[in-house]
């Protein structure tokens, strides 16, 4: 085969490969106008929930019943983020966040094992569930919780803290069902680890490996 004739016949072949990657880059799906549409809605849906939340957390002390339905507004918002993008896992959680607020907590439940489910390392979701639990006086998976939190997130920890402290004071008022020596050892448990906490703080050790 002659020079000329081979540089002939490599210059088709590189013709026509460039022309089929042109048709597969042309035949590329692309994000449909349609999806693109579902993740701005997703996304204003959860934006306009969590105002509903801050406002409805604003008005809780002062007016329980508007507090309520900011709630349930807040509510509805999430459940249109999830709708149009399942996966949204900050919905799930507001989601979970206003069904809590709403004396629902089995179905805030659900809502946060959606949110964990895509986004396990969620400190957020972790605490808010606790709370859930404390709800249904899960206590041991209340300090389970709490535990986790303690090494991986102290914020979050102090928090939830502050949550079992007004459970265990709520309860030895107002047992709601409670056997009153359960709340008297959840309490005494609660006021260990404060005082724990607060010795850890003190000394300095602030490293999250600790137990």
């Amino acid at each position: 085969m002659s020079r000329r004739l081979a540089v002939a016949l490599f210059a088709l072949a590189f013709a026509a490969l460039a022309g089929t990657e042109l048709l597969a880059i042309r035949n590329k799906p692309q994000r449909t106008d349609t999806a693109k549409k579902s993740l701005d809605a997703s996304t204003q849906a959860l934006n306009n929930g969590l105002v509903r939340l801050e406002k409805a957390d604003a008005l809780e002390v002062k007016n329980p019943n508007l507090a309520r339905r900011e709630y349930a507004a807040a509510l509805k918002e999430f459940q249109t983020a999830v709708t149009t993008k399942p996966d949204n896992y900050r919905a799930h959680n507001g989601a979970g966040y206003a069904l809590r607020k709403l004396g629902e907590y089995e179905r805030a439940l659900q809502s946060y094992g959606r949110a964990l489910s895509i986004a396990p390392a969620s400190n957020e979701a972790i605490e808010y569930r606790a709370e859930a639990y404390l709800g249904l006086n899960r206590l041991d998976e209340v300090k389970q919780a709490y535990m986790h939190l303690f090494v991986h997130d102290r914020a979050a920890s102090n928090v939830l803290m502050k949550a079992m402290t007004a459970w265990a004071e709520r309860r030895r008022v107002q047992p709601g069902g409670v056997d009153p020596s359960i709340v008297a050892a959840f309490e005494a448990w609660v006021r260990e680890r404060a005082t724990l906490a607060s010795s850890v703080v003190n000394l300095g050790h602030n490293s999250p490996d600790w137990k």
